[in-house]
C-alpha cells in the first residue's frame, strides 16, 4: 500500500500563517540604511545541506556544485577507509545547481540532483537584514520544488491508495516535494554566525503511516577561524515522520570563502542534499561509526556593472 498526497491547502494555510506576520516586520525594516547593516554573515547561500540568509547581489550568476562520496564504516577502516579510498569508489550523490538574483532581495535557481534524478526550481527573498540596532537579526523566505525524473517502480497487485480500496498507480504528481522554509540568522561579535531555518516538507508520495507534511528545522553556524577560513556545523531535525531508528543528521565542516569563491570539505551523516530528501530519506548511523565525505564549491560571476 502506497499513500496518496492529501490535501493541499493545509499546507497552504500553515505557510501563509507563517509569511503574514512576516510580512508586516518587513514593512517595518528596509535595505536602504546600508551604513548599519551587518554584512557577511555567511559566506555563501547554502551552509551545507540547509540555506542560509544570505543572496546574491543583483545580476550576479552563481554556480554551484554539491558532492557526497560513499558511505564510511570506521569499524571496518581497512575496508571502508582503505581500500574504498575515504569513501571515493562507493556510490556518490552530486548537485549543479545554478542561480540568478533578480535584484538584491530577491534570487532564483534551478538544480539537478543524481539520486532520484531531481530537478528541482527555487527562489529566495531577502526580508530584512541584521543591523548595529534596531533589527537584531536577518530573515529570508526560501521556497523550493522538486521533480523526480526517475522510472517508477511496477505496482504490486496488494497496494492501495490510503482508503484501502482504491488500486494505487503512479501519477505525475507523485513526483513532486516542496520545502518551504524561514531562514532566520544572526552575527554574534566579528567571528560567530548562528542560522536556524524552521521548515515545511511537503512530498505528495510517501511511505504507509507517514504523514505528507514534515516539520522540522535545522540548526548551524560558522565560527571564523582566520581571514578566509571558518569552520561550519549543522543540524537536522525533524519532528514529526520518524523511524525508532531515525537519527538527526549531523555535518561538520571547513571552509575557505572569498568574495567570488567559497569551497567546503565536509563530513556528514547524509548522503541527500536537496532538504525534502535530508528530511525524509534515512541517515547514517553516525552513533555507530558510519559517516560520509564530500564537499561544496561555489563560485560567483557579476555583471559589467559590479
Amino acid at each position: 500500500m502506497k499513500i496518496k498526497y492529501n490535501s493541499f491547502r493545509k499546507y497552504l494555510l500553515l505557510v501563509f500563517s507563517v509569511i503574514f506576520p512576516l510580512g508586516i516586520l518587513h514593512g517595518q525594516a528596509t535595505l536602504d540604511t546600508q551604513d548599519e547593516l551587518i554584512t557577511n554573515i555567511f559566506n555563501y547561500g547554502i551552509l551545507i545541506n540547509s540555506q542560509t540568509t544570505e543572496t546574491t547581489s543583483k545580476g550576479s550568476f552563481e554556480l554551484r556544485i554539491q558532492h557526497r562520496f560513499g558511505e564510511l564504516d570506521l569499524k571496518d577502516f581497512g575496508n571502508t577507509v582503505v581500500q574504498e579510498f575515504l569513501g571515493f569508489d562507493g556510490s556518490a550523490n552530486i548537485r549543479f545547481g545554478f542561480t540568478f538574483a533578480v535584484s538584491d532581495r530577491f534570487q532564483l535557481g534551478i538544480g539537478r540532483t543524481k539520486i532520484d534524478k531531481t530537478i528541482d526550481v527555487e527562489g529566495k527573498y531577502r526580508l530584512f537584514r541584521q543591523k548595529e540596532t534596531g533589527t537584531p537579526i536577518s530573515g529570508t523566505l526560501y521556497f523550493n520544488t522538486a521533480f523526480s525524473t526517475i522510472d517508477f517502480p511496477e505496482v504490486g497487485p496488494n497496494e492501495f491508495f490510503a482508503d484501502f480500496e482504491t488500486p494505487f498507480e503512479h501519477k505525475f504528481a507523485h513526483r513532486v516535494s516542496y520545502n518551504t522554509q524561514l531562514l532566520l540568522s544572526k552575527k554574534i561579535g566579528e567571528n560567530l554566525s548562528l542560522e536556524l531555518n524552521p521548515t515545511f516538507i511537503y512530498k505528495n508520495l510517501v511511505p504507509p503511516g507517514h504523514k505528507n507534511l514534515t516539520i522540522a528545522t535545522s540548526f548551524g553556524g560558522k565560527f571564523k577561524t582566520g581571514i578566509t577560513s571558518s569552520i561550519i556545523f549543522e543540524y537536522a531535525a525533524k519532528f514529526n515522520n520518524r523511524n525508532d531508528n531515525y537519527k538527526n543528521p549531523i555535518s561538520l565542516g571547513y571552509e575557505i570563502g572569498t568574495a567570488g569563491h567559497a569551497f567546503q570539505i565536509i563530513i556528514s551523516s547524509t548522503n541527500q542534499i536537496i532538504e525534502q530528501n535530508v528530511y525524509s530519506a534515512l541517515p547514517l548511523d553516525y552513533t555507530d561509526g558510519k559517516l560520509l565525505i564530500g564537499f561544496n564549491i561555489k563560485r560567483t560571476f557579476w555583471n559589467g556593472n559590479k
